[in-house]
């Protein structure tokens, strides 16, 4: 199964894409620029708010009698995802989870501090809040240096706060990934600000000229594109304008030379057939039976190319008006003289050009009465469905192949290439139909019934609704 996105989500997808390998590359750079010292970055980038960390704590611990220490510990550990602990500067553990020191770790702790010293408890001695980190074992021990001073004593110890975790990046107080997160959804906000408009007015002309070029392919060629866009979208709104003026112009003066043929062969048909009458009296009659076919289907021709003609005319030329839709059904059905079934609701009428329409359905009632009369009932039908009207000309014939259903309507097309003149007659039926049709602004399209038979509507838009 194939998905298909539309073009503003693909667009997106691919700014999101485009974010996320920027975000890549820049991670490569610094690992590549940094090497093994990216975590000493992040470490000097968090200094200052470690620094501040242990000062705050150092305050809090001075108004804290020693049975209060481990409780703070513990809320600062669910404050950072980090594990915390106190120790003098000479390795005596003062508060929190009993853990032996690493050496490395005891080492640095016993380093440039003094065991004790003196000085008021509301002043930090010089060094307090200073930060430094090891790494053992795949963990990272970062001491920031306090005094301890004891409720209501002159007297302050010398320690270290000790927060421990596995990597920089799992603990809030090294990484806070609340500005990373807000950062990356003001990006995310600001490229939809961006692009969201972009992608509305492309989307809308291109959907414009879909909608051109699709009805070009139907045969109008008035169609409007009133983009008014200065780029490249707007370049090709005036070539396809050009081009639908160019074949509109082609298809017309096709049109009234095809019409001027036909009209002209009438007079030499006439004259010939008159002649024929004459010739009779003199020839064989079998000859004369041949010649008067021979020139039937000339007539038939040329009058069908007539027909045609001034039915593709007809759509640039004459107004639509209401027409009652159940006495035009009516008059198709008397002036083809079958025996039809008539069904339609009262007083429903069609914006429509009367004649047009009437040759429409005397076209189909003809072919259904020719290919499919003597094989069952032959209906037509007209009902108001979704604010349009839509008449069905429904026979129990052999109907038409499927594959064949896209093209009957093609000029000079016949779905049976072994019919003669006398079944296949010369495939310009339902191309007048069809032309006849457009000429009153509806489609009409054809489809098999089930278990057989072939179903041809047509769908006009209702007068009522205008």
């Amino acid at each position: 199964m194939t998905v298909r996105l539309s073009l503003p989500l693909k667009i997106l997808l691919l700014t999101a894409v485009n974010l996320l390998l920027i975000a890549v590359a820049l991670g490569v750079f610094a690992r590549v620029k940094y090497g093994a010292d990216l975590s000493g970055t992040v470490f000097r980038m968090s200094e200052d708010r470690l620094s501040g960390i242990g000062r705050t704590v150092a305050l809090e611990l001075r108004s804290l009698p020693a049975s209060g220490r481990d409780e703070m510990l513990r809320r600062l550990e669910a404050q950072y995802q980090a594990s915390f602990y106190l120790f003098e500067n000479d390795g005596t553990q003062i508060a929190g989870d009993s853990v032996p020191l690493p050496e490395p770790v005891l080492q640095r702790l016993r380093g440039p501090a003094g065991a004790r010293g003196g000085g008021p408890p509301p002043r930090l001695p010089p060094g307090a809040g200073q930060v430094f980190p090891v790494w053992d074992a795949g963990r990272v021990w970062v001491g920031i240096r306090i005094p301890v001073g004891e409720r209501g004593s002159e007297e302050s110890i010398r320690a270290t706060l000790f927060l421990v975790a596995d990597s920089l990046w799992r603990s809030s107080v090294f990484v806070d990934l609340k500005p990373l997160v807000w950062a990356v959804a003001l990006v995310l906000v600001l490229t939809l600000l961006c692009w969201v408009p972009f992608l509305r007015g492309l989307t809308r002309s291109i959907r414009q000229l879909t909608e051109a070029t699709e009805q070009i392919a139907e045969g109008n060629f008035r169609v409007e594109l009133k983009d008014g866009r200065g780029d490249e979208l707007g370049q090709l709104s005036g070539a396809i304008h050009r081009m639908a003026d160019r074949l509109s112009l082609l298809v017309q003066g096709q049109k009234r030379f095809l019409g001027d043929v036909a009209h002209e062969l009438c007079s030499p048909i006439a004259r010939m057939q008159m002649a024929l009458g004459i010739v009779e009296h003199r020839a064989g009659p079998e000859m004369v039976a041949d010649l008067h076919e021979e020139m039937g289907q000339i007539s038939k021709l040329v009058e069908e190319l007539l027909h045609f003609s001034r039915a593709s005319l007809q759509a640039s030329r004459r107004p639509l008006v209401a027409v009652d839709v159940g006495e035009v059904m009516r008059s198709a059905v008397d002036r083809e003289g079958a025996e039809v079934s008539v069904e339609t609701e009262d007083g429903l009428a069609a914006m429509a050009d009367r004649e047009a329409l009437l040759r429409a359905l005397g076209n189909l009632v003809r072919n259904a009465v020719r290919y499919a009369g003597s094989e069952g009932p032959i209906s037509v039908s007209a009902a108001h469905v979704d604010g349009q009207v839509r008449l069905v000309v429904a026979d129990c014939g052999p109907g038409i192949p499927e594959e064949e259903l896209d093209h009957v309507m093609a000029p000079f097309y016949r779905p049976e290439r072994s019919r003669n003149r006398e079944s296949g007659g010369v495939g310009l039926g339902l191309a007048i139909v069809k032309s006849c049709v457009a000429a009153c602004g509806g489609t009409v399209r054809c489809r098999n019934r089930r278990p057989r038979g072939l179903e041809v509507e047509i769908v006009l838009a209702r007068a009522d609704a205008q």
